[in-house]
């Protein structure tokens, strides 16, 4: 089982990988939010609403999103207001406990690379999310559920003709966790081991 004190003393120890070129390419932030229960720590995920051409629609995520002007290129700030926008909860520097590596993946509206950033929080207060336009549910996920070998499954994503096997968890109601979101937290979950 894992524990909120032990995680955030391993992050404050953490040196993540940031990739030295992010100020010059697309950016984006997200918020990996935690809590103490009664499974030990639990993790905040969003489920993405259904959109047409989303390729994502109806996958797992952490709030997040682009990092704009109205951040003064601070990473954080956006996964802040991100958060606010998307799932309604306020969090801050104050509730911030480290951050995860730096990750390069492909911004699919303009075919070009995007680095993704992720910062991890605690949440102390009890406030429940309330979602706008872009997220269908909020989802609290133990990560002991994810330490469980049996639960880690394969899903195939097609590219092309091609069907990459890619590690994932299916998280019952047809909600699916995977990619860039999983690798953040099998990364997280490695800070502990």
């Amino acid at each position: 089982m894992h524990e909120l004190a032990p995680l955030a003393h391993a992050l404050a120890g953490y040196t993540p990988r940031r990739l030295r070129f992010r100020r010059r390419l697309k950016r984006a932030a997200v918020a990996v939010i935690l809590r103490e229960s009664r499974q030990g720590v639990d993790v905040l995920l969003a489920v993405r609403a259904q959109r047409e051409g989303d390729p994502w629609s109806g996958d797992m995520a952490f709030p997040g999103g682009r990092v704009d002007g109205v951040d003064e290129a601070s990473a954080s700030r956006a996964a802040c207001r991100e958060t606010a926008e998307e799932v309604g909860l306020t969090i801050g520097r104050d509730d911030g406990i480290g951050r995860l590596n730096d990750r390069l993946t492909l911004d699919h509206r303009r075919r070009a690379p995007m680095v993704v950033s992720p910062f991890v929080y605690r949440l102390a207060h009890p406030d429940e999310p309330v979602l706008n336009h872009e997220i269908a549910a909020t989802r609290w996920l133990a990560l002991a559920w994810l330490d469980e070998p049996s639960n880690r499954q394969t899903m195939h994503w097609p590219i092309g003709h091609v069907r990459i096997p890619m590690p994932c968890y299916h998280c019952g109601d047809g909600q699916r966790l995977w990619g860039l979101t999983l690798a953040m937290l099998d990364e997280l979950r490695t800070l502990t081991r």
